[in-house]
């Protein structure tokens, strides 16, 4: 891959549990870490099983591995990208090798 394929930015948010005024508990996001990412959708057969739970909108996207994205879950961590947020429905340690993720995220309806 070419440096210039890495164009599109993302945030990267955690979540921590919080409280609202009323002490409802409730979650508070923050940006965690900012990257550059290569962006790509669904292809083949992923396409067509995520068309079949209408999950059209989902994207991957490939970034490089540091110590900020290594403890990253599905279930603590979005991405925020051209103004939409992405949750993180599968985390792919490329080879195990240690250098890049591979992220699968869904958008979220509003």
């Amino acid at each position: 891959m070419t440096l210039g394929q890495w164009k599109d930015k993302i945030i990267i948010q955690k979540s921590t549990a919080g409280n609202d005024a009323t002490g409802n508990h409730k979650l508070i996001w923050e940006d965690y870490y900012r990257c550059s990412t290569l962006a790509n959708n669904l292809s083949g057969r992923e396409y067509w099983e995520a068309a079949q739970i209408n999950e059209e909108k989902e994207l991957y996207f490939l970034i490089r591995y540091c110590s900020e994205t290594a403890c990253m879950d599905s279930e603590h961590y979005r991405i925020l990208f051209r103004n939409q947020i992405y949750n993180i429905t599968f985390i792919d340690n490329r080879f195990y090798q240690n250098r890049m993720l591979k992220i699968r995220a869904s958008v979220v309806k509003r």
